[in-house]
């Protein structure tokens, strides 16, 4: 693990961008005490769930002052895609 201060961080912020999205991992110091640790996203797709309703969307409509104009289904759905 490099370490490396801000202000030379920000002027080749590039290079050790590249080098983090390699697998690298940087702790970035600021007058020589460590303030943060940059390092590459991990995508974990196998612990997202679809957890089924419990009840049916229709029982939805019993509840007063709940406008349902648009298909819930399709916008949970959407909603869990851009997650």
């Amino acid at each position: 693990m490099e370490t490396v201060s801000v202000a030379t961080l920000k002027s080749n912020l590039s290079g050790y961008l590249a080098a983090v999205k390699k697998g690298k991992e940087l702790i970035i110091t600021s007058h020589r005490h460590p303030v943060a640790r940059l390092l590459p996203v991990q995508k974990k797709t196998d612990d997202l769930k679809i957890i089924p309703a419990k009840k049916p969307v229709s029982s939805l409509k019993k509840i007063k002052g709940l406008n349902l104009k648009v298909d819930l289904l399709t916008e949970l759905l959407a909603d869990r895609r851009r997650r």
